[in-house]
């Protein structure tokens, strides 16, 4: 068990990083392209939303095909593919001289990257089963600080160094992850071999593509919300810092996601993923309307709150069910899937929101979300128990 707890952490910390890594850009993109000689702000809107979207565009492309490889050749081998990887882009990303190559770079980046799928298929594959959710939930914590702490650290450093000193730390700290998964990881290839002869199940396609559909819809609406919230702040709002308010706002549902994932994920244990799934998609469907009836900031920001603990139930119960139904020789394949969708999720999510905001009214796109999440709980009802009467054979 201490190897274990061991290993998770390690996985956690490079899952951290990358996430930094990836989400880091985002407040400093557009000031990067206008220092490489922009200045026309058609143009730097239009290369920092290239090169900002087509990273998860291609995480959501090689997902599956990282993960079929980490089945083949290792997970620890794809941890350090992505790790290292990961560190010469990002540091690359510091000695760029166009636009052109920024996007090059991010486009890259989204190939090569993956190490998040890996982490969760390599945990999910040596977690005590007692132990799959809360371990999966954890791991689900260093992504979210990850993209929490990443902007707001790229916007700090911009301020007092060089925007170049931002990519050059995460370099480093990426590297660092490298460093300690390769001398201090240690994957029991032949213990993996046997699990995927022995641990075989019965198989639930419809199931499996309901999951997926899940992991599309979290994501969804995740996003979907984010182009629109610092508008509805400043709807509700009136007495200025809008800027700081809505990044409050924003950042609340990670805060208290990262508090409650673990715990929600080590109750799941113990009553099984798929009443946390179902109750949780319930739960933050409700939120998600009620924070179009906020009427202030604070109101607002404790619907936020809310919607963080039911998200910190969805993902990690998500993934611990997929382990559950699917035989171990394809779980990586299906992880890699579940990847994309995710991916998917984020880009249609931030695309959908912001159109349906632009030709209804705001509120209708929390009330949109709040729909998508109330069906597809009864959807996912439906099909989770037709599974379980399926495997009692009845």
């Amino acid at each position: 068990m201490e190897k274990f707890n061991k290993t998770l952490w390690i996985c956690w910390f490079g899952v951290f990083t990358t996430s930094m890594g990836l989400s880091q850009i985002a407040p400093i993109l557009p000031l990067y392209i206008k220092e490489l000689g922009h200045v026309n702000l058609n143009e730097i809107a239009f290369y920092s939303g290239l090169a900002f979207g087509v990273t998860p565009l291609g995480m959501a492309i090689f997902s599956p095909i990282w993960a079929f490889l980490g089945a083949k050749y290792g997970y620890k081998n794809m941890l350090l593919r992505a790790s290292l990887g990961m560190s010469i882009l990002t540091l690359w990303l510091s000695f760029a001289h166009s636009a052109t190559e920024v996007v090059l770079i991010r486009a890259l980046t989204g190939i090569v990257s993956g190490f998040t799928s890996a982490a969760v298929v390599f945990i999910a594959v040596i977690a005590p089963k007692e132990r799959v959710a809360y371990a999966l939930g954890t791991l689900s914590t260093a992504s979210v600080s990850g993209s929490l702490i990443g902007p707001l650290f790229g916007g700090f450093v911009a301020e007092f160094f060089k925007i170049s000193t931002v990519f050059d730390f995460v370099a480093f700290l990426i590297a660092c992850s490298f460093v300690t998964i390769y001398f201090f990881i240690h994957e029991d290839k032949k213990n993996k071999e046997v699990q995927q002869y022995t641990d075989k199940k019965k198989e639930n396609k419809i199931l499996i593509i309901v999951l997926f559909a899940t992991t599309f819809v979290i994501q969804f609406g995740t996003f979907g919300v984010m182009p629109i919230l610092s508008i509805f702040v400043e709807q509700i709002h009136q007495y200025g810092n809008l800027a700081l308010w809505s990044g409050i706002v924003v950042a609340s549902s990670g805060i208290s996601n990262l508090f409650f994932a673990p715990k929600i994920g080590k109750f799941a244990d113990k009553i099984g993923p798929s009443k946390i799934i179902f109750v949780s998609l319930l739960f933050c469907g409700i939120c998600f309307y009620l924070q179009s009836l906020t009427t202030n900031v604070y109101m607002l920001i404790i619907v936020r709150l809310l919607i963080g603990v039911g998200l910190g139930g969805l993902l990690p119960c998500v993934n611990a069910l997929l382990k559950k139904s699917v035989d171990a020789k394809n779980l990586s394949v299906v992880f890699g899937l579940n990847q994309t969708c995710q991916f998917l999720g984020n880009f249609c999510g931030a695309f959908g929101g912001g159109i349906i905001a632009a030709y209804f009214k705001i509120e209708f796109v929390f009330a949109f979300v709040c729909f998508v999440f109330i069906i597809n709980a009864l959807i996912f009802l439906v099909f989770e128990k037709k599974y379980i009467f399926s495997n009692m054979g009845l």
